[in-house]
């Protein structure tokens, strides 16, 4: 018994050991080295971001959580061969692994150089930028650098510093000659797990710092003109990734790093608001008479929206717009043809930087429609009906029985003024010319001798 009990308790801690291994070997630094880079004709998806997150903090075995970053936009990397890019540069770069478009802080417009293409090398120890191509007026232009920029030294580890000059001449025959110096230092100054919309990894976090001087001489103008640069660059490295999994670039001012772009590894994805919009709509009258004309008035917030578009829904349909208005308006003008109560809807989208954000909001029952004073509506049991409506050149009468026996028929503007009057033809039928009226409304009245008047709402448009 003392036997099992003792190769129970061995059990135990055998156990217990491989789960510390196992928890020690998941969660310890990794280390990032050639075989973690990109090769020629390589791609790499990643989306753009803007955020106020605090990219400074960092540590042994720390945990960085950019779940929330949003989307701008999406790229993908292409890691071309000097070939594809242009024969020519295969000669040029012969030596090199593979071109992307050049990052360079140089104004190549300026130069009246196009299609610029930084070329990298990888070993087993670096990865470096020893060259710079670019077009001018279709030729293609080498400039090797004198001193390459080591980008990343191998093995990565955690606490790893590298400085490092780098040294680029460009001369452009008759328009300029740029020379550009800088020291670059990177400190694996972090290890851990960051967390991005793509995914969770285990990484290295580099520091990057920059400081470049760099000289311009303007052949044309005979002007030289010296700029210092100074840039920061954070990146979040993980294995088989080819590309950082997070990089942010920006600078420091003042003791404080102030982002100019981020970009992650990612998968296909549409980008998000950077915020939500609400919104509102108040009727200048919620309670009025088919004469009256009712105007709309919306609200967006946040007031920062922009780019605001506007579609309106009204049920029941028996309204027309007024005022070169339409239901895509922002302040809609619109006249209801019937009484009733009306319900209204809004849907808007605005710009919210980063996508479009949208919102809708429904008011049942909002408007209430009646009558003018006087005016009596025709029902649908009453011998007259008129067609149609809205009308444009004409509008015509059915009069069915007798109806039409000693019967005149009149249309006037909502001022009351007759602007048509006739008596109702023995056949029953009569047709208005309305072509030369103005565009608005009118009111049909048909009043048989000695008996109460039929009255509509009839609406004129050309």
């Amino acid at each position: 018994m003392y036997g099992h009990q003792h190769k129970s308790d061995m059990k135990k801690i055998y156990l217990f050991c491989f789960l510390v291994c196992f928890t020690y070997t998941s969660f310890a630094q990794i280390t990032i080295t050639k075989s973690d880079m990109p090769v020629s004709n390589d791609t790499a998806r990643y989306s753009t971001s803007v955020s106020v997150s605090n990219f400074t903090n960092t540590g042994a075995n720390y945990t960085w959580d950019f779940s929330s970053l949003l989307t701008t936009g999406q790229g993908i990397d292409t890691f071309k061969s000097a070939f594809f890019i242009d024969p020519l540069y295969a000669l040029l770069f012969g030596l090199t692994d593979y071109g992307v478009p050049s990052t360079n802080t140089i104004d190549f417009s300026l130069l009246t150089l196009t299609d610029a293409y930084d070329f990298y090398k990888t070993s087993s120890s670096y990865v470096e930028l020893n060259g710079l191509g670019a077009s001018l007026s279709g030729i293609p232009l080498s400039f090797p650098y004198n001193t390459p920029d080591k980008i990343y030294q191998f093995p990565m580890t955690y606490g790893r510093v590298d400085n490092s000059d780098y040294d680029l001449t460009m001369t452009v025959p008759a328009i300029a000659q740029i020379h550009q110096h800088g020291t670059r230092v990177n400190t694996v100054d972090g290890w851990g797990t960051v967390i991005t919309p793509y995914d969770t990894f285990q990484c290295l976090r580099l520091k990057s710092v920059v400081n470049e001087l760099d000289s311009l001489d303007l052949t044309s103008v005979g002007t030289n003109i010296g700029l210092e640069i100074t840039k920061v660059t954070y990146k979040w490295l993980a294995n088989g990734q080819i590309i950082p999994v997070l990089e942010v670039d920006g600078n420091e001012i003042l003791n404080n790093f102030v982002p100019t772009s981020i970009k992650f590894r990612d998968h296909v994805r549409a980008n998000t608001p950077l915020f939500n919009i609400s919104i509102d709509f108040t009727a200048n009258k919620t309670v009025c008479t088919t004469s009256d004309v009712v105007t709309i008035t919306p609200t967006v917030n946040p007031f920062y929206a922009t780019g605001e578009t506007y579609q309106y829904t009204i049920t029941p349909n028996t309204y027309t717009y007024v005022a070169a208005t339409d239901s895509t308006s922002k302040i809609p003008q619109l006249n209801f043809t019937a009484p009733g109560l009306y319900t209204v809807s809004l849907f808007v989208s605005a710009n919210a930087i980063t996508a479009n954000a949208t919102a809708t909001k429904t008011k049942v029952g909002y408007i209430l429609v009646t009558f003018p004073a006087g005016i009596t509506p025709t029902e649908a049991s009453n011998p007259i009906k008129i067609y149609p409506n809205p009308v444009n050149d004409q509008l015509s009468c059915q009069l069915s029985g007798d109806a039409s026996k000693q019967m005149t028929l009149e249309l006037s503007d909502i001022t009351g003024r007759i602007v048509y009057t006739m008596t109702a033809p023995q056949n029953g039928v009569a047709n208005i010319p309305t072509a030369q009226l103005s565009a608005g409304e009118y009111i049909f009245k048909a009043t048989p001798a000695g008996e109460k008047a039929y009255t509509q709402k009839v609406t004129v448009v050309h």
